[in-house]
């Protein structure tokens, strides 16, 4: 018997209703509240002040934060008798073998991005001051191959975050270091495609919905206080880390359910083993 994403969508959003204050809570304080204080930094630390430094400490403990908000929605999600304060407590008790993870995949990433860059290094392709990339007039099949290593890294990067998608729920419930890796593959498999599926659909509704806020509050923070207004980019920085937090908590709510879900299948089917 599969598992069903409709059924995991269904169990999704009752999580949403029913423990709507508990999640309303965790992300407002990692992922909310960071945010807005680092970009708050970035705005008021002048580029030769001595307190420079705070802005590369603020954003890796912004994203330490973040992590760690994951982690307490995941045990939210993946166990109704989980309140605030254990969700902290598990959260803070997972947070090392988490980031390690996470140190792992980036590294792995790096990796597989290597030969891609190598090959547009080599075809000639550059990035600007601007963060535009730069192509040759004239095509190489250096070129040619630079891109089709790039959508292969993208395609393989794609069908990996599909296979981790039940991660942090078995770092969280089953307290997995490493071997949460070599587990998520094995609850994965077979839904592979649909959960990538879930995750293009996700990536375009965040997108979307990101974009249409901040630029709807952009232009009136904008008109109304001026472009170079410090309130204005504090405002939409605010409005954009309000609207990542809601995306993340469907994300690791989405997630948790899919581990339960998963392991409620690995459990049936093993008396047939």
């Amino acid at each position: 018997m599969m598992v069903r994403i409709g059924d995991i969508w269904d169990r999704t959003v009752d999580v949403l209703r029913g423990r709507a204050g508990i999640l309303a809570t965790i992300a407002a304080l990692t992922i909310v509240l960071p945010a807005v204080v680092g970009t708050a930094v970035r705005l008021l630390v002048a580029t030769r002040d001595p307190w420079l430094v705070l802005v590369p400490a603020v954003s890796l403990a912004s994203v330490v934060l973040m992590i760690l908000g994951v982690l307490a929605m995941t045990a939210v999600a993946s166990d109704p008798a989980v309140d605030r304060a254990g969700a902290f407590r598990i959260a803070v008790q997972r947070l090392l073998p988490a980031l390690g993870i996470v140190v792992a995949l980036m590294v792995i990433a790096g990796v597989l991005l290597t030969p891609a860059v190598v090959l547009m290094a080599l075809a000639g392709v550059s990035v600007n001051k601007a963060g535009g990339v730069v192509v040759p007039a004239v095509g190489t099949g250096l070129t040619a191959a630079a891109a089709l290593a790039f959508l292969a890294t993208v395609a393989l990067g794609l069908w990996v975050s599909a296979r981790i998608v039940p991660l942090f729920g078995i770092v969280v419930n089953e307290r997995c270091g490493l071997g949460a890796l070599r587990r998520s593959f094995a609850l994965s498999r077979g839904a592979t495609l649909r959960l990538i599926g879930v995750l293009l659909l996700y990536v375009v509704v965040a997108f979307v919905v990101a974009l249409a806020a901040t630029s709807v509050v952009g232009v009136v923070a904008g008109l109304t206080l001026g472009r170079e207004s410090v309130v204005a980019a504090l405002i939409i920085a605010t409005v954009s880390a309000i609207v990542s937090a809601l995306t993340t908590v469907v994300q690791s709510v989405f997630y948790a359910r899919f581990y339960v879900a998963a392991v409620e299948r690995e459990q049936r089917m093993a008396p047939l083993v």
